[in-house]
């Protein structure tokens, strides 16, 4: 796969030579690999566009809704590399991409935020939407709300390893360290024992998100947060024994 993006990357500059007389690093030049991009990556993966043509229909932000070839995004990415290379290279092709998926990232970030609290603000029942709104707020630092939503979704699904490993998360910074650890262990014994169920969609198919962004586990991120809570209550009953025997 890698190997494939490296060739449409060398094939994009190939053919960018072919088209203009310079190689400077500009507007012009970024939009004409922009455009060059395009069809290259169309036509050397026919298998994704086919596959972003098959995904269900949904209400939510989706990446394909970006547009990079707008002349703000053009600019955001001519200001990012202005200072990096003054002539475009394979290696400075290969940026441009780089740079303008991490914009598109960021600005689909803050789309789909907005979404999922809305949706999750209207539709309080929903398991899917009640994790999503945990993650971003777990993300955020709102404890509370994330517990408050988490708590939702767990309620609904029992058997989610995923969702007792974020409430123990949650329950952690929090300070509840004994719960935490009640739940982390109960997300290791649903996977070890392969009793894990996935989140679950129930709803009305349009809500949900084509680009999730969710949390992820395995046995061994739960095993280090374990180990992270036994090391964090040592250090608090070596300090306090140290301030009583002070």
């Amino acid at each position: 796969m890698r190997e494939d993006i490296r060739k449409s990357f060398r094939e994009i500059y190939e053919i960018f030579c072919e088209r203009t007389f310079t190689r400077e690093v500009s507007i012009e030049s970024i939009q004409l690999i922009m455009d060059i991009g395009n069809e290259v990556f169309i036509k050397n993966s026919p298998e994704h566009v086919e596959r972003y043509m098959l995904q269900p229909p949904s209400n939510a932000p989706d990446l394909r809704d970006d547009e990079p070839f707008s002349f703000d995004r053009i600019m955001s990415i001519y200001m990012r590399m202005e200072s990096e290379a003054d002539e475009m290279t394979p290696a400075m092709v290969q940026r441009v991409f780089e740079v303008n998926s991490q914009l598109a990232w960021k600005d689909y970030q803050v789309r789909y935020r907005q979404y999922i609290y809305e949706t999750h603000e209207s539709n309080p029942d929903d398991e899917y939407i009640s994790y999503l709104a945990a993650v971003l707020y777990y993300d955020e630092k709102n404890y509370t709300r994330a517990l408050k939503a988490i708590n939702f979704a767990l309620a609904e699904n029992s058997a989610s390893a995923l969702y007792a490993h974020l409430k123990g998360l949650t329950l952690f910074h929090l300070g509840e360290f004994d719960s935490a650890r009640t739940y982390l262990y109960q997300a290791l014994f649903l996977l070890e024992l392969l009793q894990d169920q996935p989140p679950r969609l129930s709803g009305a198919p349009e809500i949900y998100p084509n680009y999730p962004i969710e949390y992820h586990t395995s046995t061994e991120i739960i095993r280090t947060e374990l180990n992270k809570i036994e090391s964090m209550e040592k250090s608090f009953k070596h300090q306090i024994l140290s301030l009583l025997e002070d």
